[in-house]
């Protein structure tokens, strides 16, 4: 699904980078029943679903797999940490914030595997993390509690072989990795949103379509119960090596749309 959101040109973050790594998994886009979406928002948030998303349905993205290579930039330094970690992110996209009328991204639920992430991640930007174990069993990623309770799992089937991105066909990029076109907001505990924004970038990446599926095995709270949800072969991709990096926080007003002050060279 590449929506139209009426707002032009997609939005850039405001201010700088703090963090990148560079991630192998997979970002599935899926359709979930309208009523079954509802209920994860915030009060403030609700549904904008484009037109081109069947009627009582809207888009629900998962992405997972592991972040590597990461580094911090500190003023005009970028400094690697060495920090390996397993993450498992639900996005909701097209939601509209009643307020301030920003278009967003938010995310209700991240399960991560490092700890200064998930306590940075829940204190600066709301972004609802836990920190449980997690693994990839084959081609199946398995995300369960501390008990070893089943709390997700996805099964990913890589199409065709490994490229660059421009090798994989236009729809399928456009619908799994539009993501980065919106702002992504957080709820604090105190109920304030916090907004950031991500870069997903390709050079020295590598992508293929894939087939796959994700099921919800618990009550994850925020409205997120069991359920199973595929992914069309139009709305997933596979990455390797992928680029990510990540804004400093705020509290949620009119969004800029100044570029963010890229400061560092990528890779």
């Amino acid at each position: 699904m590449e929506p139209s959101t009426g707002e032009g040109r997609p939005r850039a973050a405001r201010g700088s980078f703090v963090a990148e790594t560079r991630f192998d998994g997979a970002i599935v886009s899926c359709l979930w029943p309208r009523e079954l979406v509802t209920p994860v928002l915030p009060g403030s948030l609700h549904l904008e679903t484009p037109a081109n998303v069947p009627r009582g349905s809207h888009p629900v993205v998962f992405i997972f797999g592991q972040h590597h290579r990461s580094r911090v930039f500190f003023a005009s330094l970028a400094l690697e940490t060495g920090v390996r970690f397993l993450e498992f992110v639900i996005a909701v996209p097209f939601v509209r914030e009643t307020h301030s009328g920003t278009l967003a991204t938010f995310l209700p639920r991240v399960f991560s595997g490092e700890p200064v992430v998930t306590w940075s991640g829940n204190a600066h930007y709301g972004y609802a993390k836990r920190m449980v174990p997690m693994e990839w069993l084959g081609d199946t990623f398995v995300v369960s509690d501390d008990d070893s309770s089943l709390l997700a799992h996805a099964k990913v089937e890589g199409i065709g072989r490994w490229g660059t991105i421009a090798d994989v066909p236009g729809p399928v990029s456009a619908s799994a990795l539009g993501l980065p076109k919106l702002p992504v907001l957080g709820s604090l505990a105190d109920g304030s949103l916090m907004t950031s924004w991500f870069d997903w970038g390709f050079d020295g990446a590598w992508a293929r379509p894939a087939r796959a599926w994700v099921s919800i095995d618990a009550d994850l709270g925020a409205g997120l119960g069991p359920q199973v949800a595929y992914g069309a072969e139009s709305n997933c991709v596979a990455v390797r090596d992928m680029a990510w990096r990540l804004t400093w926080p705020e509290r949620l007003r009119a969004v800029s749309t100044a570029a963010p002050r890229d400061r560092y060279q990528k890779g």
